[in-house]
């Protein structure tokens, strides 16, 4: 952060921050109207608005917004003051109440990004599991048999596994192609690149909770127990 703009977190996101040519969602509050920081110009929430997307770094709205934004993480709620050159400048926004040569005061909320992420898991099933067969039991024999509580067990020695090795990304991939129960196993568990709402809510939350080379806990979806590996 410079001079020219700041920011204090009011809630803290999770997950990574866009970068420049993602499409994020944001709603937010402006406030400097006639030079006062405690009036309101503009909000997204006001009858008639609705959360205003924009691609980032691509210079579409105000310096301070895309290069505040581009700090936030998903879910995270900041309050981002711009300096003068930081957002309209010396001509203002008259429009508003924005007044020449105004430092304002932004209240931002990062809703969503487009942004993709890239993963390598290893799924254990058990008799919960919404597919009860795997390439590796393809009658579901074993499968049919394990508790969530037995799944989690496996997964918890693999972990210990991985925690001990010295590489510990091949290590991840050894064991996802023995032991996964996903088709994923073929390529280590790597499930390449995904974005926002195309995978199951839990696995993409627990996806995006981690940075690139972090290793979950354990993860609960529809599918079974998981462990996921941030790749990209």
């Amino acid at each position: 952060m410079s001079k020219e703009w700041s920011k204090e977190i009011v809630t803290e996101g999770k997950g990574p921050s866009p970068k420049k040519g993602d499409v994020v969602t944001v709603h937010c509050t402006g406030y400097g109207k006639n030079n006062d920081l405690s009036q309101k110009f503009w909000s997204t929430k006001d009858p008639g608005q609705k959360p205003f997307s924009f691609t980032i770094g691509m210079g579409q709205v105000i310096p301070a917004w895309d290069i505040g934004v581009m700090t936030m993480k998903i879910g995270e709620r900041s309050k981002v003051t711009a300096s003068p050159s930081y957002a309209y400048g010396s001509k203002g926004f008259p429009a508003w109440g924005i007044m020449p040569n105004s430092t304002l005061l932004f209240d931002i909320e990062l809703l969503s990004s487009s942004g993709k992420v890239r993963a390598s898991h290893i799924l254990v099933k058990h008799e919960e599991s919404r597919r009860l067969a795997s390439w590796k039991d393809p009658n579901g024999v074993e499968i049919k048999k394990r508790t969530v509580a037995d799944a989690d067990k496996i997964l918890e020695g693999f972990l210990a596994t991985i925690k001990a090795s010295s590489d510990k990304k091949a290590t991840f991939a050894e064991i996802a192609s023995k032991h996964s129960d996903c088709g994923s196993a073929k390529n280590g568990g790597d499930l390449g690149t995904f974005g926002p709402g195309e995978m199951q809510k839990a696995f993409e939350d627990g996806t995006y909770a981690i940075e690139v080379g972090e290793i979950s806990s354990i993860i609960h979806s529809g599918s079974g127990s998981h462990i996921i590996m941030r790749t990209g």
